[in-house]
């Protein structure tokens, strides 16, 4: 079967076999639909005027006569200016085709260039380059067949001048990104010359304060052993019992004839001694009661300071630090007497009771009523 086509490009008319026509289907109607023909080696866009069985009736139907070469190729009826049109047409595209695909490898191997040099911008893959290659390569294919009439030409520069646009403006974002790049790397290089120095100034602190921390250490150890305050009871006693009255310490008062009981409380060597030879343990509470606070100053004291039930008065309390001293040496003293622990503790809770007593003893003498 052959097929009375019309090329597209010169108006040419031939007779082809339908073997020449790509894509040629017999079932769909063929008269406004365009096909790739064969003409010689190439092919080219035409459309099918009709169908015949044979050569001869396509021929006697179209009103031409084929024209047949001496390999039995047929070439399109028409004149020779417009075969040597056709032919010049055929050369302008490959040359233009030569030459965008030039442009293009020259633009991509300086962008390839320019995305090694950048370690913001990673080269990509293989298969990218070819897929865009060959997008490329298609669109302008397809173009460059849409638009013949432009002279070959056209269309691959307004190719090459879009990619010249969108090169610029990867350069500008290529520029800026770099600018803030250094910025941010002089930012940085400042920021860590204020942390060294403040890592400097932080090690010198700290070497400074560990050095004031053991001064202070020192300063504190050597005022406690030279503050009679912060000696405790326990140790005030010890060093009482052992008579040495002269040792240079806590214990010891600058003139040598008082003794340091534990914090401010501080009595005379005769009266310590009286007051160690007691037989009775309310008189040993009662006497250092006096000798810690006085006649007067216990007498105008209550021991808890608790409003009287009576009166509805309430007193100054005892001061805790002298009170707990005065359990602290009565404890001390019970201790020496060798009790069991169980009898030391019971005779001990009985200090508070004695110290009330002698309280009330106190204001019976001078005629005041007592206060719990």
């Amino acid at each position: 079967m052959f097929a009375y086509v019309r090329y597209i490009e010169d108006g040419c008319k031939d007779i082809v076999p339908i073997s020449y026509i790509k894509d040629f289907d017999s079932n769909c109607d063929n008269s406004n639909k365009i096909y790739w023909v064969r003409w010689q080696e190439d092919y080219f866009k035409g459309q099918i005027l009709f169908l015949k069985e044979s050569r001869e009736r396509a021929a006697v139907q179209g009103e031409t006569r084929p024209c047949e070469t001496a390999e039995g190729d047929h070439s399109p009826t028409g004149t020779p200016e417009k075969e040597e049109a056709k032919n010049i047409n055929k050369n302008l595209k490959k040359a233009a085709g030569e030459a965008k695909k030039t442009n293009l490898m020259a633009l991509l191997k300086e962008r390839k260039m320019k995305k090694k040099l950048s370690p913001l911008c990673p080269p990509p893959s293989k298969k990218m380059r070819e897929h865009i290659l060959s997008d490329t390569f298609s669109e302008a294919d397809d173009n460059d067949d849409d638009d013949d009439d432009d002279g070959g030409g056209v269309v691959p520069q307004k190719l090459f001048e879009d990619a010249k646009q969108k090169q610029r403006l990867y350069l500008k974002k290529f520029n800026d990104v770099s600018l803030q790049l250094q910025e941010t790397k002089n930012k940085l290089s400042d920021q860590e010359k204020i942390t060294a120095a403040v890592e400097a100034e932080n090690s010198t602190l700290r070497a400074l304060n560990i050095q004031l921390q053991q001064h202070l250490l020192k300063s504190l150890n050597s005022v406690q052993c030279n503050d009679p305050v912060s000696q405790s009871p326990e140790k005030a006693l010890k060093i009482a019992e052992s008579g040495c009255a002269d040792e240079v310490g806590p214990s010891a008062s600058p003139k040598g004839d008082e003794i340091h009981l534990g914090g401010e409380v501080r009595i005379r060597k005769e009266t310590w001694s009286r007051i160690q030879n007691s037989t009775r343990d309310s008189l040993f509470v009662k006497e250092l009661a006096v000798a810690m606070w006085g006649t007067k100053t216990l007498g105008e004291r209550s021991l808890t300071g608790k409003e009287c039930p009576t009166t509805k008065t309430t007193r100054q309390p005892l001061t805790p630090q002298k009170l707990h001293t005065l359990k602290v040496c009565y404890k001390e003293w019970l201790r020496r007497k060798n009790l069991e622990e169980t009898e030391t503790q019971a005779r001990w809770g009985k200090a508070g009771r004695f110290i009330t007593e002698k309280i009330m003893d106190i204001n019976k003498q001078t005629k005041k009523k007592p206060l719990q």
